[in-house]
């Protein structure tokens, strides 16, 4: 199976001598990095909205100036960053300040649960990999998280159970609440479930003095892979000679696998989403979709994939992060995902009391 590298995720943070958490002065910096970092910036702010935007900003800014604690500094910075309306581009608490202070942390969250998530289902699984054997022909692949830290967990899933995998009729693939991760995650899934080449599109990244910065700092993380590294590398070289543009690391417009290899077993295969299925979920929905054994569903996905690779980057205040898509996918502006998600073939009522008992129903029928 040839390499697939559609993105990656390096959570790296910037190392600050002292910490500054004047609201301000981070409200100026977030606003800046935004703007020469962010890969949807020109996307989302043109001439006919720019008057709106600027006055937004100004509003904001003043605001900021007010915001005396970190609370109401993260509810101003985040309340900014969310006039984009792209979920990966985000102002967020730290984690360590997370863990010190759950009960703000719950007030923020409460402050912006108006959002398009929505808590998980009582009927959800538990929280994790695993495979489960339905009836003597079908088996549940209950896949809840593309975590870097998941990958060996669903490579050794697949290895452990390859027998069963290979002579079931059936499968049901239930990535309900997985908000992505990483596209390496799935990769030994891929092989059973195709049947044709899968065509798909290259991502695009913004060549920026701080994506640069940030991408050879995280070339020294011990987590990455040789390959990983090789791709990092290759693409910093272009974006150092291209300053201020896209760069595209594949050089091709499309991207094609071929794999030589097409499985009896399953024969169909049912994947089960929500409106928490997101990010690198939904590439595995746009690349599981074009077999002809595929079909999706359950309800719209979370709409989270027109820009990705997001950095981490501290700001000023250590107490809060800030995360920035530092690429763009090239389906753009044609097929946009972001806010509309990807559509199933049937749906299914979040309320279904067994949806994955439903799927399975309706795979077996077609």
């Amino acid at each position: 199976m040839k390499p697939i590298i559609l993105s990656f995720l390096i959570l790296f943070s910037m190392s600050l001598k002292a910490q500054n958490c004047n609201c301000l002065n981070n409200f100026d910096h977030v606003v800046n990095s935004v703007k020469l970092n962010y890969a949807g910036y020109a996307d989302k702010v043109k001439e006919n909205n720019y008057s709106e935007f600027s006055l937004f900003t100004s509003k904001l800014r003043r605001k900021a100036a007010k915001a005396s604690d970190v609370k109401s500094c993260c509810i101003v910075l985040r309340t900014w960053t969310e006039w984009f309306k792209d979920h990966h581009l985000r102002v967020q608490l730290d984690w360590r300040f997370r863990e010190k202070y759950p009960d703000i942390t719950k007030q923020v969250n409460q402050y912006f649960k108006g959002g398009k998530r929505v808590p998980l289902q009582a009927n959800y699984p538990d929280n994790k990999s695993d495979l489960k054997l339905l009836d003597p022909d079908a088996v549940l692949l209950r896949l809840p998280s593309f975590e870097w830290s998941e990958k060996t967990v669903i490579d050794s899933l697949m290895k452990a159970n390859i027998k069963q995998l290979e002579s079931a009729k059936y499968w049901v693939i239930d990535i309900r609440g997985n908000v992505g991760g990483t596209d390496y995650s799935f990769n030994s899934i891929l092989p059973y479930i195709y049947t044709n080449p899968i065509i798909g599109k290259p991502d695009e990244y913004l060549s920026s003095k701080g994506n640069i910065d940030i991408l050879k700092e995280g070339l020294k993380s011990e987590e990455l892979n040789a390959e990983a590294k090789s791709f990092i590398k290759k693409l910093i070289l272009l974006m150092e000679e291209k300053p201020g543009s896209f760069v595209n690391p594949s050089g091709v417009e499309s991207v094609e696998t071929k794999l030589e290899k097409n499985y009896v077993y399953p024969k169909k295969v049912g994947i089960l989403i929500d409106r928490n299925s997101a990010s690198s979920a939904e590439t595995f929905l746009l690349m599981a979709k074009q077999s002809s054994k595929v079909s999706v569903y359950g309800e719209n996905s979370a709409g989270m994939l027109d820009y990705g690779n997001t950095q981490f980057f501290n700001i000023p205040c250590k107490d809060l992060n800030l995360v920035i898509p530092i690429s763009r996918s090239m389906r753009l502006p044609e097929h946009p995902i972001d806010n509309i998600g990807i559509s199933p073939d049937k749906k299914i009522d979040r309320n279904d009391p067994d949806p994955v008992a439903s799927v399975l129903k309706a795979i077996r029928k077609d």
